[in-house]
């Protein structure tokens, strides 16, 4: 039978994401959405035909409490007739509430246009963030934590039974984590600079009780370069994917590892972001039906944001001749140090994986 997917790419975006403004100064801001959609623009990639535009729909309260309680959702809610303060980063205006449900929403639709067969794959171009969002809590920029209720919506209305999310933000995903910390049906993968916001993420995290050894993280020291990700990706995360075989993957797509970021020191490239979204690919397509889904977190350098997205959406649609290059890249040897914590993190998670023993 014909693939009616037809290997497109789905790019989900709502204008009104650039609604939501912080302040003067704020580096969550919206010109992170229209920078971006004006690069898109000029490099006529939207209308591509590999690339279909789907604008979402707010999610609904109780999709939201598939993951969020009831009482932090009125929290969230009654904030937002007044506007405060929900943590000292994070600051509630009279419309985030709203956005923020678009938002999850723009999540829920990229994994539903792959489970409807209307894309092979899919790149949430949304805003708010959402990885620092635990059950009852926010901060980090974040209200709702999108990647994780598109999960629970899968499980709810798809019946997918496993997950594996791959958060590649620079800062450590301490919601998703929280959230899907004692439960094995989601394998939670994270590399994240450390020393950084929010300090979770120690290679000791491994989760809890029936989600032991379902929590993976390898915290990079200031200055790492993104050269050493294939070997994160060969040594841990595929051996790893192959072993779980998730009905799908997932990714935290943050671009702040970028080396040109304002408010962290990897040393990431465009370059980079390609190879890790090609490696990605091949593995979702080797072992869940190429079923792929990004959705935007972190990234605030609004040229590298653009180019980085462009790049990965491209790649994603196999439209590699419009990616950009940088015209010199660093060349920089794997970092001995995180090959060191690689080897430490196949000692501690032996017990629990075929594939480390």
């Amino acid at each position: 039978m014909e693939d009616t997917s037809l290997n497109n790419t789905a790019l989900v975006y709502h204008p009104d994401y650039i609604k939501h403004n912080l302040g003067f100064d704020h580096p969550e801001r919206p010109e992170r959405i229209s920078k971006v959609v004006e690069h898109l623009k000029s490099k006529n990639i939207l209308n591509n035909p590999s690339i279909s535009v789907s604008y979402p729909d707010p999610l609904n309260d109780k999709d939201l409490e598939l993951v969020h309680t009831n009482d932090y959702i009125e929290k969230v809610r009654g904030m937002s007739n007044y506007g405060g303060m929900l943590s000292i980063d994070t600051p509630i205006q009279t419309n985030t509430f709203d956005i923020a449900k678009l938002s999850a929403g723009g999540a829920v639709l990229a994994g539903k246009m792959i489970l409807e067969d209307k894309a092979c794959n899919a790149f949430g171009l949304i805003r708010p963030p959402g990885h620092h969002a635990g059950k009852n809590y926010g901060g980090g920029f974040c209200y709702f934590n999108n990647i994780a209720i598109l999960v629970e919506y899968l499980k709810k209305h798809f019946g997918l039974k496993r997950f594996m999310i791959i958060d590649w933000d620079v800062h450590h995903g301490n919601g998703t984590q929280d959230i899907f910390y004692e439960d094995p049906t989601v394998l939670y993968f994270s590399t994240h600079q450390m020393p950084l916001y929010p300090g979770t993420g120690y290679i000791e995290e491994i989760g809890k009780g029936e989600g032991k050894g379902y929590t993976v993280n390898l915290p990079l020291n200031t200055g790492t370069s993104g050269k050493t990700y294939e070997k994160i990706l060969d040594d841990l995360f595929f051996p790893l994917a192959k072993e779980y075989k998730p009905d799908i993957i997932l990714v935290s797509a943050g671009q702040d590892a970028h080396t040109s970021d304002p408010i962290a020191s990897l040393q990431f490239t465009n370059q980079d972001y390609i190879m890790m979204t090609k490696r990605i690919m091949e593995v979702a397509k080797l072992i869940c039906k190429k079923r792929l889904v990004m959705v935007l977190e972190g990234g605030y350098n609004l040229t590298a944001l653009s180019e980085t997205i462009s790049n990965i959406i491209t790649t994603m649609a196999g439209l590699n001749q419009l990616n950009i290059l940088e015209s010199s890249p660093k060349e920089i040897k794997i970092d001995k140090e995180v090959e060191s914590k690689i080897e430490q993190i196949k000692i501690i998670l032996k017990d629990y994986w075929k594939t480390f023993q």
